[in-house]
């Protein structure tokens, strides 16, 4: 967006709400606060992080709301304001409660997510990415991490998330809070999880959701479960290849053409190419290969390893 453009219509927004004073709230504009601050962000910064944050894909949290020092307030999204079996996005916000402003710096760290197995009495972590990285440079005021959970919530068990959030030298602890997974929809596996040299390896599909027919780039994550099960399960150093066969189980398995193997990536995903040449559900059969092409998981073509996914 050009910067005439953009702060044309910040302009806009600040007329809106000095006009509406004497208007009904359920009438009144959005108010976008741009202060002049340099804990907070530019006008550019703050309209597109508003954008993003206001916007119909992501949605607050209520229960994993915090402050810091009484000076800042940490708001946390995810997609529709949900969470579910398998991969979720999770984005982090700051702003100044004295001006609303968006803070541009700040470090989340120390994500935990933890299911308590009620009827076990025990508890477990799962894959996920406990230190926050900028969602997009553009916006600093957005901060990223992942989890991706084993387990739904049920009577077996419910799962709770903690992190530390610090800016500007205050920080603070969020004290874990109890949060809602939902399964996924019958039919849809996301995870999957395989053993080798006797640890246990979870298989993560990032965002099957946004798959179209057509070639699509498929990203995954492998996580390593530790000795402590209640330690989110971090990224595996292992580097490994993830060869896919995807076949359609309601049209006799067939498969498409013009798929590519999943390769490690500098952030530590596994991308590749994935073609799906109609809607319908989809077995993504997986084999898993070494760093020297040794067979680790799964197998060619039909394999009992697979993500299970609709479009």
């Amino acid at each position: 967006m050009k910067k005439f453009a953009l702060y044309f219509i910040l302009g806009l927004f600040s007329v809106s709400i000095f006009s509406s004073c004497s208007s009904s709230e359920e009438d009144s504009p959005v108010n976008i606060t741009i202060p002049t601050d340099v804990e907070c962000c530019n006008a550019e910064e703050t309209f597109l992080a508003y954008t993003f944050l206001n916007n119909s894909y992501v949605k607050e949290i209520p229960s994993l709301r915090d402050t810091i020092g009484g000076k800042y307030a940490v708001s946390v999204y995810s997609t529709n304001g949900k969470l579910h079996l398998g991969y979720n996005d999770l984005f982090f916000s700051v702003t100044k409660i004295s001006n609303q402003g968006y803070v541009r710096n700040f470090t989340v760290t120390d994500i935990t997510p933890i299911m308590t197995m009620t009827a076990m009495g025990m508890k477990h972590s799962t894959p996920a990415i406990t230190v926050s990285k900028v969602y997009d440079e553009k916006f600093p005021a957005v901060q990223r991490a992942w989890v991706s959970y084993v387990m739904s919530t049920s009577d077996k068990g419910y799962w709770e998330l903690s992190y530390k959030i610090s800016t500007n030298g205050l920080s603070t602890v969020h004290a874990p809070s109890q949060i809602t997974v939902d399964a996924l929809a019958q039919g849809q596996t996301w995870l999957k999880s395989f053993k080798y040299n006797d640890t246990t390896y979870y298989l993560t599909l990032v965002n099957p959701k946004d798959y179209q027919t057509g070639i699509n780039t498929i990203e995954a994550y492998i996580s390593r479960q530790g000795t402590d099960k209640e330690v989110p399960y971090a990224l595996s150093e292992d580097k490994f290849t993830i060869e896919i066969y995807p076949t359609m189980p309601d049209m006799g398995n067939h498969s498409s053409p013009d798929n590519k193997a999943l390769t490690l990536q500098d952030d530590g995903s596994y991308k590749g190419q994935l073609n799906l040449t109609m809607t319908g559900t989809w077995d993504i059969h997986l084999h898993i290969k070494d760093a020297d092409g040794n067979t680790v998981a799964g197998g060619e073509g039909l394999s009992d390893l697979y993500w299970t996914v609709s479009i």
